[in-house]
């Protein structure tokens, strides 16, 4: 009797893997295809012998764009989530909203919690895992992915990952391709300030790197006052922090705002956060990202215009369209 039921186990364990590998295999031939870019930030350890380690921007979901979380109890470990889609530019796809409900209809990819609930602390965000976050790769191949990506401390190229998705949500890899456009953030450290000079500036200066990761000319738009470029706060910080001053409507680009950039040229920003341009508000009060408390971080966030609002530029056919956010910072010069 107890051979018969290590038996019964073994080919249930055999029939589980059969449909697992199965399912698999009807999700890469005719599942739907989408490209997923990488976090900005990806773990620093990120490869692992014959495998590379990754997270996404669909990765980090802020408690405020779940629906149905008005009970933080309902994210524990373990449970389910479904982060609808949808496309972007660039064949890029992007987190309308997630939901603990399985939606009806829509793209969606369907993932769970890593993390027990203990864990969680109301406005932080919520870890998800999608069963996307190892990819493996040949022997020795995965060095070359991790040196072809860039450092922390020099520029990144995002990973766009080639993800197909069945009709209940699971995602597979199917493979990859590489961002055209790198990014790169670096602290300029100012002068030291006098603690007793109040009108000394309080936030520090950041160069922003913008770089051609392709092969072929790429041209990015810097309309003036930086309006291509907005400071962001991040989904996880304590007030909803918003540029105070608006200096960018009606604001449309010209051939003089465009700069083309050849395969792996770059262009270097800088940006003065003590300055007027740069100041945030938040509950009636107006400050420098400088004197905010160190858990109110931002991303510089790259958004040129659009392809509509491009149309009458001579160099239209190769301008990079989308968003790029940078490394999340903090106004004293701390970078993630």
């Amino acid at each position: 009797m107890k051979k018969t039921f290590i038996m019964l186990a073994i080919i249930l364990q055999l029939i589980v893997l059969a449909y697992m590998a199965g399912e698999r295999e009807y999700i890469l031939q005719y599942g739907k295809v989408i490209h997923l870019r990488t976090a900005p930030i990806d773990p620093r350890d990120m490869f692992r012998g014959d495998y590379v380690r990754l997270n996404y921007e669909v990765s980090r979901i802020p408690i405020k764009m779940i629906k149905g979380a008005d009970d933080v109890g309902a994210l524990k470990k373990g449970a389910k989530i479904y982060a609808r889609l949808k496309e972007g530019p660039n064949g890029l796809y992007e987190m309308v909203h997630a939901a603990l409900q399985k939606p009806e209809e829509g793209l969606y990819l369907s993932g769970r919690i890593p993390y027990p609930y203990r864990k969680l602390q109301t406005g932080n965000p919520i870890w998800v895992n999608y069963g996307i976050e190892a990819y493996f790769v040949e022997q020795g191949k995965g060095r070359d992915i991790e040196k072809r990506r860039g450092s922390r401390t020099k520029v990144q190229v995002p990973l766009e990952m080639e993800i197909a998705v069945g009709p209940s949500g699971k995602a597979v890899i199917k493979g990859y391709r590489w961002s055209r456009l790198g990014i790169g953030l670096q602290w300029l450290r100012n002068a030291p300030r006098d603690p007793e000079d109040a009108e000394a500036p309080q936030s520090e200066t950041f160069q922003l790197t913008l770089a051609n990761a392709s092969d072929d000319p790429l041209a990015l738009v810097n309309l003036p006052d930086y309006c291509s470029f907005s400071l962001e706060a991040v989904p996880w910080a304590k007030q909803n922090w918003s540029l105070a001053h608006n200096s960018c409507e009606n604001i449309f680009p010209s051939d003089f705002d465009v700069v083309v950039l050849a395969p792996r040229q770059e262009k270097k920003f800088r940006f003065d956060f003590s300055t007027e341009r740069w100041l945030v508000k938040g509950k009636n009060q107006v400050k420098q990202i400088g004197t905010l408390d160190r858990t109110e971080q931002f991303r510089i966030v790259y958004r040129p215009p659009s392809e509509a609002q491009s149309q009458n530029l001579s160099q239209r056919d190769i301008i990079w369209h989308g968003y790029l956010a940078s490394r999340v910072f903090h106004g004293r010069g701390q970078i993630d």
